[in-house]
């Protein structure tokens, strides 16, 4: 067994609680063994091909430069709780060579730190207002990133998103607008707790090309399946509408019927610049694929 861990080691090693650990595990079919006792074991290889696939703890060459001194998750957190939003802002306008490379740093970098964070809270590693602290220094180091984003011209595409009203994530769906604008796609965030009604209502006052929700926390996942089903139903019928925000299993995966889950924000740059910008006939045959169900 010297080549196994206990699943709270490996969690430990990347920075997150078990339960979280367990559902990134299932998410990326990561097999968990069993002891003679019971208790769950991974081996060393499999920790390590997952810690690939997610990219924590640095940026990989995937398109921005390779960052892995300047964007450690360590080295961003240390940042956000000495509130450096202007440093932080350097350090990662120094990793993007091209605009949609914010897309990889977001997933690389800073929504793990962001991540961390909540789960040293957790721990009780971190005060409330501490991780209070990081979120609000996050939000501004968005905000100092958004001018340098802005590839957006009067005739682009618009899209609205948010958190549905059981939702809180504000930097997350921050995050998504700021990708989305980096694409030319004039994303307008709504905020959280936006009910399934009005982001409707939004998305067809404003003709968007496609609505996005942010759910990266799915306490009452019927209670989240059947808002996300309601807001498929109301939104214009040509719109996709875009999940992210992890957590989801399978099951409610395929619950969630003419509605696409994405796993990544590069994931959603790659379909918007295929499915949106680019591939007409493609886009086509998808809006009449997904709301077929």
């Amino acid at each position: 067994m010297n080549n196994q861990m206990t699943v709270g080691d490996a969690a430990a090693r990347f920075g997150v609680s078990t339960s979280t650990f367990k559902r990134l595990c299932e998410r990326y079919e990561v097999e968990l063994n069993r002891t003679p006792g019971g208790h769950r074991r991974i081996s060393v290889s499999s920790l390590e091909s997952l810690s690939k696939r997610i990219g924590l703890g640095g940026v990989t060459k995937s398109g921005p430069k390779e960052t892995d001194e300047i964007l450690q998750s360590d080295r961003i957190v240390e940042l956000l709780r000495s509130r450096e939003a202007g440093e932080l802002r350097t350090q990662v306008l120094a990793a993007c060579e091209a605009p949609s490379d914010i897309a990889t740093i977001i997933d690389q970098s800073l929504a793990p730190a962001m991540w961390r964070v909540g789960t040293m809270w957790q721990r009780g590693e971190f005060q409330l207002f501490e991780a209070n602290l990081c979120m609000d220094t996050m939000l501004r180091c968005i905000y100092l990133l958004e001018p340098h984003f802005q590839v957006c011209t009067p005739q682009s595409m618009k899209a609205v998103g948010g958190s549905l009203h059981q939702g809180c994530d504000t930097v997350a769906s921050k995050m998504v607008a700021l990708c989305l604008n980096s694409i030319g796609i004039d994303a307008i965030d709504l905020g959280p707790r936006v009910p399934a009604d009005e982001m409707a209502a939004a998305s067809h006052a404003l003709d968007t090309c496609l609505v996005w929700c942010n759910s990266t926390h799915w306490d009452n996942q019927s209670d989240a399946i059947s808002q996300h089903l309601l807001l498929r139903r109301l939104m214009p019928v040509e719109s996709p509408l875009l999940i992210g925000g992890g957590g989801l299993s399978v099951s409610a995966q395929q619950a969630l019927e003419g509605c696409r889950y994405l796993e990544t924000l590069a994931d959603m740059v790659a379909f918007v610049k295929t499915v949106l910008l680019n591939d007409e006939p493609q886009r086509n045959t998808l809006f009449s694929t997904t709301m077929a169900g």
